[in-house]
Formats: C-alpha cells, sequence, structure tokens
C-alpha cells in the first residue's frame, strides 16, 4: 500500500516538474521543435518514466536531472542564438526542393525525398501541379512550406538574420553578396551586425534593424 502511495505521489510530482519545466523553455508547437529541444523533452520522459517506477532512489535525483537538463537547453539556444554557424551546424538548415518554379533534384536526393513525398504535400495543400509553385521549402522541423506563383518577387529566404549573411540564399535571387553590401552601404547600414532581418523584395531590400532597447 505505501509503494502505491510512493507512485503516485511521484506521478503529481512529475507532472508538476514537468509542466513548470516545458513553461520554462517556452511554447512549441511539436512540428516546430528543433533537434536540441526534442532530445531534451525525450529526455525528461524517460528520466520522470524512471523517477516513477524506481522508489528505490530519491525523486530529487530525478529533478536535479530534468534541471541539469533545462539549463543545457537554454544555454544551447542562446549560443545559437549568437552564432548562426553554430545554429546551422546543430539543428541544420532549410532545404529548398523548389526554387523560382524549377524542381531542386539534387537537393531531394540529399534529403532522401522522394519526388511522391513533394506530390503528396502539395496535394494536402490543395496545389495540383508543380507548375503552381515558386517556392518549395523543407524547414528544419519536417514541415514543407509552399509559395505559390503570385506575379511578386519576394523571396521567401531571408539573406541577413542575426546579422550574419545566409550566403546559401543567394544563389536563389538575382544579386550578389558584393551587390546587397553596396546597397547597405547606400541605406546607412555600413555594419551588418546591426541588421536583424533582410530580404530581398521586389528588387528591393526589405531591413529590419536591431533594436538594442528589446
Amino acid at each position: 500500500m505505501f509503494e502505491v502511495f510512493q507512485i503516485i505521489i511521484r506521478v503529481i510530482l512529475s507532472y508538476v516538474v514537468i509542466y513548470l519545466t516545458f513553461r520554462f523553455m517556452g511554447k512549441k508547437e511539436l512540428g516546430e521543435l528543433g533537434i536540441i529541444d526534442l532530445i531534451i523533452f525525450l529526455m525528461i520522459a524517460e528520466i520522470s518514466a524512471l523517477a516513477i517506477e524506481d522508489l528505490d532512489k530519491p525523486f530529487i535525483y530525478a529533478v536535479i536531472a530534468i534541471m541539469l537538463l533545462v539549463f543545457l537547453q537554454k544555454l544551447l539556444n542562446y549560443l545559437t542564438l549568437k552564432n548562426a554557424n553554430l545554429r546551422d551546424k546543430i539543428e541544420g538548415t532549410p532545404a529548398v526542393l523548389i526554387a523560382n518554379g524549377k524542381v531542386n533534384y539534387q537537393e531531394m536526393r540529399k534529403q532522401s525525398y522522394t519526388f511522391d513525398d513533394l506530390m503528396n504535400q502539395l496535394r494536402d495543400r490543395d496545389i495540383r501541379s508543380i507548375s503552381e509553385v515558386d517556392f518549395a521549402i523543407l524547414e528544419v522541423g519536417g514541415t514543407l512550406s509552399v509559395f505559390k506563383k503570385n506575379g511578386s518577387s519576394i523571396s521567401p529566404l531571408p539573406i541577413i538574420i542575426s546579422g550574419n549573411f545566409i550566403k546559401e540564399n543567394f544563389k536563389y535571387i538575382d544579386v550578389d553578396e558584393t551587390e546587397v553590401k553596396r546597397i547597405l552601404v547606400a541605406k546607412g547600414y555600413s555594419d551588418i551586425s546591426n541588421i536583424l532581418y533582410a530580404n530581398y523584395e521586389n528588387q528591393e531590400l526589405f531591413i529590419i534593424k536591431i533594436d538594442a532597447t528589446v
């Protein structure tokens, strides 16, 4: 009877600890989880299950392990926020499967993404033919973002994020890095580190600068 009581208490405590942990880590849908978050969530679930099953070990051990995982998650999120190259290496980057209406077969092979996979995803979005698609991007979380042709020339791929050039995306627009730097200087941005986000839209740069007050 005492063991049953212990299990009930541990289940309740595990629920509270996991609830508070996820609230602290931030709200995300399952499809938006990065690889770091997914690993942390799986490990927390495993630690909680072991804490409930193994009544011989103090529950506080599980709490300490979970807190350590949360610290590591916050630390890695901070480091990847500050370093775009580190973020790309850890979490990966979106894969452009269709660009400017052309299918990128090489990238599809690299991602082990078949043509049937692509067509199924497009049909799920009420798209009948690839001829309707301007860009299709396989996101890091595995979802497919699709942009239809609509006459405008707004690239869905940013060229600057958090003060860093996204060099891979320049091959999908009709300006190079040198030209973008020239445009930035003309607009008064001599230091790219002051730019939070920049995109190439209708032959112009759309820029969001870093707000020091945020």
